[in-house]
């Protein structure tokens, strides 16, 4: 496989686009959909700074998150629940607690025929609710005879090389899976140059990630790749591109469906396509890295094995860098006014190695807000995930009017009233000032 690794949690937030120029790069997949949306220009080796632990990067009181907003995601701090599921910053946050626990994979099969999905702007981080998220563009994302649905059209905006690029759009599961089986019929939306469909497994944290990936260069060929703790801030020239594999499947992967498996297990990995192994890799094999496994006492392998979440999506790969745009093809035909790409997905079953628990409540005792309301709750940095710190609910409004930790010349219900307060204390100092002037012409003329 090849490239996928830049952003964009977010979104998100804060996201970072990392590409290599002049040659192929793998780069991570949530990365590279979100990176074709942004609208600011960023280096193709720019790094977006860690924040250092124990300081939520946007607080402006500095420090973790505060107890009655205590969720620290993409750098704000909240008691939005959404700020307290995925990507929820434990050592950033009030405590590490007040951050959901992961919720642990369960078997499952879904046909999509009535499937529990929820916009990431709406979801609650209750994995018993809702089996998936839409991450990105959410948009682009929909059921339609019992198959799930996710396209791409071309952006508003172009991307940071000034050309027109798609915008791309991906669907994660709620649960975490650390080995199993995952086996999806999947059509490929990759029937153009630069059109990059994929099917993962990927954290953000630490990084891990294998997928699945065809690219509109040559959609009879699989891509596949396994990637060790790569972040998505990680400096390109420190991310591992060698374990990528390529291999032909002599059919055109997006005129029909076909089942792709990602089979994950502690010693090894095989990925199958229509129920045929086309590539293996086994624990042992793979290369050292710093340190001992715990779990085995041996040395540590520079093999995926964090619990992450599955994905489906699609990206705009032949528009971007110049060695982006090599390995995916390019240019990516963007002709027509109402051109779009579409990946399908008929099925997936998740068959799980660990199970988690069904019978769970959620969220489990001790995690979360330790004052659970109905909101309004104010959600900087991810009702408006370009950039704008400015949320479209708030926090203890019944309470607390202004979320203590925003400016208030950005909070949007105030700037109406602050407006015309300022527009009247204008006109008062206007008329004190000519009142003023009058009196002290009448006094120069007597």
């Amino acid at each position: 496989m090849a490239p996928l690794r830049t952003i964009g949690r977010s979104l998100l937030a804060a996201l970072l686009l990392a590409q290599v120029e002049g040659k192929p790069v793998a780069t991570s997949f949530s990365a590279a959909v979100n990176a074709a949306s942004l609208p600011v220009p960023i280096a193709p080796t720019a790094v977006i700074p860690t924040p250092l632990e124990g300081s939520c990067r946007y607080h402006p009181g500095g420090g973790t998150c505060p107890e009655h907003a205590p969720c620290c995601l993409n750098g704000y701090c909240s008691d939005d629940p959404r700020y307290c599921s995925t990507g929820c910053e434990p050592k950033n946050s009030w405590k590490e607690s007040s951050c959901f626990p992961q919720a642990y994979c369960s078997n499952i099969h879904e046909d999509f025929g009535q499937p529990r999905i929820a916009s990431s702007k709406t979801f609650n981080g209750n994995p018993y609710q809702f089996d998936f998220t839409t991450d990105y563009n959410t948009e682009g994302v929909n059921v339609q005879d019992s198959k799930l649905k996710i396209s791409m059209k071309l952006d508003r905006i172009p991307n940071s090389y000034g050309r027109p690029q798609g915008l791309g759009s991906v669907v994660s599961t709620t649960r975490f899976i650390q080995y199993g089986k995952v086996k999806a019929r999947i059509k490929t939306g990759s029937n153009s140059p630069g059109v990059v469909s994929a099917f993962i497994i990927r954290n953000e944290d630490p990084g891990d990630e294998i997928d699945f990936e065809v690219v509109g260069r040559d959609p009879t060929e699989a891509q596949t790749n396994f990637y060790y703790r790569t972040p998505p801030d990680m400096a390109t020239d420190l991310i591992d591109y060698s374990n990528t594999g390529k291999q032909s499947l002599s059919t055109n992967t997006a005129l029909d469906f076909h089942d792709y498996e990602i089979e994950w297990m502690p010693e090894y990995i095989l990925w199958k396509v229509d129920d045929k192994v086309i590539r293996h890799v086994f624990r042992n094999e793979t290369k050292d890295d710093v340190g001992i496994d715990p779990a085995t006492g041996q040395t540590r392998k520079r093999y995926p094995s964090s619990p992450a979440r599955i994905q489906f999506g699609i990206w705009d790969g032949g528009q971007g860098s110049e060695g982006t745009a090599a390995w995916a093809g390019t240019p990516t035909d963007w002709s027509k006014l109402d051109q779009h790409y579409e990946i399908q997905v008929d099925y997936v079953d998740i068959q799980c190695y660990y199970l988690g628990n069904e019978t769970q409540t959620w969220p489990p005792a001790g995690h979360g807000p330790t004052k659970i309301h109905d909101g309004p709750y104010f959600t900087p940095g991810l009702d408006n995930r370009h950039g704008h710190d400015v949320g479209n609910s708030f926090y203890n409004e019944q309470e607390n009017g202004v979320h203590p930790y925003v400016p208030f010349y950005r909070n949007p219900k105030l700037m109406i009233p602050i407006g015309c307060l300022m527009g009247l204390a204008l006109v008062v100092v206007g008329t004190i000032e000519v009142v003023r002037r009058r009196r002290v012409s009448k006094v120069r003329w007597s």
